[in-house]
């Protein structure tokens, strides 16, 4: 019972996005390939996005084992990307991102920054919603406000929408789950030795973005 009650919420939710995005009105300009993808005759063109949003830990047992504080609690991430897209809807690019993770006193902040390849799909390009599937991986540096602790990799994968304000700007929502790994460092406020068990640390990130064609 419990699992039929989850899962037909989630089916419901799934269809009512599909309906909303079909039912979201084309593009009223004479080109409205101007949008992200765009029809079959328009050629590719580049974007730059800003980004931002709230993140929330899932699992932390890496950066914050037993009987130690916490380093990366709820936070706050900035980023930029930027990216050539394709008339059938794919993009690729690159970016470069910051969270701001609270320490619990351990550190003044957490502040993992993430330099990133992208690769993402845009559905639905002659509609003015578009459903959205974006990854990302990369290189990541973690430590006390900017400064550089330890170094690892990220990879993002991450579902949404980017919908049409004109024909150059494209305001976006995601939800994405992170994964990072770390190599083991000692924090130097307690001296507590860090990502040293477990396979992953793993991060929800709920964003908003804008992004400007060029």
């Amino acid at each position: 019972m419990t699992l039929y009650a989850t899962t037909v919420p989630t089916r419901a939710a799934a269809v009512c996005f599909l309906a909303l995005c079909l039912a979201a009105p084309q593009s009223g300009r004479a080109d409205s390939g101007e949008l992200p993808g765009g029809p079959p005759a328009r050629e590719g063109l580049f974007a730059v996005g800003v980004e931002t949003g709230l993140v929330v830990p899932l699992s932390t047992n890496r950066l914050c084992p037993a009987g130690y504080q916490c380093i990366a609690d709820l936070g706050w991430g900035v980023g930029m990307n930027f990216s050539y897209r394709w008339a059938n809807g794919i993009g690729l690019g690159f970016g470069y991102e910051f969270w701001l993770l609270t320490a619990n006193g351990v550190y003044e902040t957490t502040v993992p920054q993430m330099f990133t390849g992208l690769l993402q799909y845009s559905f639905l390009p002659d509609h003015a919603t578009h459903p959205l599937l974006r990854l990302r991986g990369g290189f990541l540096v973690l430590g006390p406000s900017f400064r550089v602790d330890t170094i690892g990799g990220t990879v993002e994968i991450g579902v949404g929408a980017e919908v049409e304000l004109s024909s150059d700007t494209v305001f976006s929502f995601l939800v994405t789950g992170n994964l990072l790994r770390t190599q083991s460092f000692t924090t130097w406020a307690d001296n507590a030795p860090r990502a040293v068990d477990g396979a992953l640390d793993a991060m929800l990130v709920l964003r908003v973005g804008l992004n400007f064609m060029l």
